[in-house]
């Protein structure tokens, strides 16, 4: 049985807003987060792949828990039907291959390189097409940055390093320092790739500078992939080691390609390899579903403005040819009960209802690409400037109460500074991202919002548990991540889930009631875009 916690408890009278009925986030227990994921992640929902028949059975049970709360539908219905567009490599028919002033390089599909489409064609074929250097390929004007520097590489392959530029000016780090931006992320890259009319695009993977091994992405270009919004005839990762004979070639070595990269005066090489490849690709095309309700706001002058929480119900579906007698990925941590947690916040405000609309989206297809919540923002149910902050919950505390409470992103912004202040307020200290080289605030939904300009922050698990564990919480989570095992274990509290909930409720009730929108602090990245979305200046 779950132990009761005195942190278990939070209640908003401290906020003394008139908006709010006594202690409304009470609503938020862990006996009825329990009560969700113990649907959300049986063995009936086969995993909640999107597009699937277990995805359709989940978003029929959060459609019957929206109308339960009391929710109203986003928009004519509580579903928002997506496209996705499913993409697997015919690993047979298959080849690349790489050649340069001394050889071939020795390709090993899966182990130091992988390879796919996404240009939605049934055959690829480019023969020795020029690869060429690019850098870290960062157009950033608010740095004065510009790896391309007007080089043409239209109909090329581009050779990219992973993360941002490691560059300091008069003492000061640009970029995010040791804080990866999403100038870092690969996905950055491959847009850039499109961007500037380029055949292809091919990553260097480091173990330092992605923050896991090549292992992680080293089967891509073998399983099915989602469209996403770059459409490319090649996307590849390289091992440092082939990209290492690259660099002899070119008379340096990888190291020196992350020196040359990192200067402002940087500009495209040719690396005198060339690129040939076969890729024949199945194309399949299927309709994922996005759950959306409102809980509508009492002030008629702020009502069509809405904080968004969000969570993604879907997770890796099944697999019949895994290993041993499990053959599906419940995905109970990841991210059955980050909806379940939402479900809970909603009967909160529910019994709330702040000046502002509170919107709660549950999302699909994050596991391929953050599609669903990208989707979202492309074709939202209300106008995209009414929306003036999201609360992102993917795989929050499920160990116990800590006497921490931590979000991703609670420096880049007023929403994160109010995050802050709820929690210190209860006692509590407030904690950023602990690895914040791994980009984990471009890794979830938070970030299609952000991208658009939005404000946006991205519930963790804290650190410093009230009850000592006996166990390693990061190995357990990461030994179950994206395995069959991720499914309710005996070591859940949830009294850890209630209490991180009830101090997100508080905050999204803040920025609900405040007279002005969240933003972000000065010169963030997304600042320009927040900018042109609200009109201010």
């Amino acid at each position: 049985m779950l132990q009761r916690s005195p942190w278990a408890l939070l209640t908003v009278t401290t906020l003394a807003l008139p908006s709010c009925t006594p202690d409304p986030a009470t609503h938020i227990t862990a006996d009825g987060i329990m009560a969700d994921v113990s649907v959300l992640a049986a063995d009936s929902m086969e995993g909640r792949g999107a597009g699937t028949p277990g995805e359709a059975r989940a978003v029929a049970y959060i459609t019957r828990r929206f109308e339960q709360i009391g929710l109203a539908p986003a928009g004519d219905s509580y579903l928002l039907p997506i496209e996705l567009v499913g993409l697997r490599k015919n690993v047979t028919t298959s080849s690349l291959s790489i050649r340069g002033p001394r050889g071939a390089l020795p390709l090993a599909n899966d182990q130091n390189v992988t390879y796919w489409s996404t240009a939605e064609k049934p055959v690829v074929d480019l023969r020795n097409v020029p690869i060429v250097f690019v850098g870290y390929g960062v157009e950033a004007p608010e740095y004065g940055w510009d790896d391309f520097k007007g080089a043409d590489v239209r109909g090329k392959v581009l050779l990219f390093l992973n993360n941002d530029p490691p560059v300091e000016e008069n003492g000061e780090a640009l970029f995010g320092g040791a804080a990866r931006t999403y100038y870092g992320r690969w996905t950055y890259k491959f847009e850039q790739a499109q961007k500037h009319g380029a055949a292809g695009a091919i990553v260097v993977h480091t173990t330092e500078s992605a923050s896991y091994g090549f292992s992680v992405i080293g089967n891509t270009g073998s399983r099915q992939i989602w469209q996403r919004t770059y459409q490319l005839d090649l996307l590849s990762w390289i091992d440092s080691t082939l990209t290492e004979r690259i660099a002899s070639s070119m008379g340096t070595t990888l190291t020196g390609l992350f020196d040359a990269a990192a200067q402002r005066d940087f500009r495209p090489r040719d690396t005198g390899y060339g690129l040939t490849v076969h890729i024949e690709t199945a194309i399949e095309r299927v309709e994922a579903i996005n759950v959306a309700g409102v809980v509508r706001g009492s002030d008629p002058t702020l009502t069509e403005q809405y904080v968004v929480f969000t969570a993604h119900h879907d997770h890796l579906g099944m697999n019949p040819d895994a290993p041993g007698d499990d053959k599906i990925f419940n995905g109970a941590q990841d991210n059955a009960l980050g909806v379940a947690a939402i479900l809970a916040t909603a009967e909160a405000f529910a019994n709330a209802r702040p000046r502002r609309s509170v919107m709660f989206v549950s999302v699909t297809a994050e596991e391929g690409g953050l599609l669903g919540s990208s989707a979202f923002v492309a074709n939202p149910p209300v106008p995209l400037e009414q929306i003036v902050a999201n609360v992102n919950v993917d795989s929050p505390q499920s160990y116990g109460v800590t006497r921490d409470a931590a979000a991703i992103g609670i420096e880049m912004s007023t929403l994160g500074a109010t995050f802050s202040s709820v929690a210190e307020e209860h006692g509590l200290r407030p904690a950023g991202d602990p690895n914040p080289n791994a980009g984990s605030f471009y890794r979830s939904d938070q970030v299609s919002f952000a991208k658009a300009g939005i404000p946006a922050l991205y519930l963790q698990a804290g650190k410093d548990y009230v009850t000592p564990l006996g166990f390693d919480p990061y190995e357990f989570r990461l030994r179950h991540y994206h395995q069959v095992t991720d499914s309710i274990h005996p070591e859940w509290n949830l009294e850890g889930t209630a209490r991180d909930m009830q101090i997100l409720f508080e905050t999204a009730v803040r920025v609900a009631d405040a007279d002005d929108v969240p933003r972000w602090v000065a010169g963030h990245e997304f600042e320009e875009e927040w900018k042109a979305l609200y009109g201010r200046w």
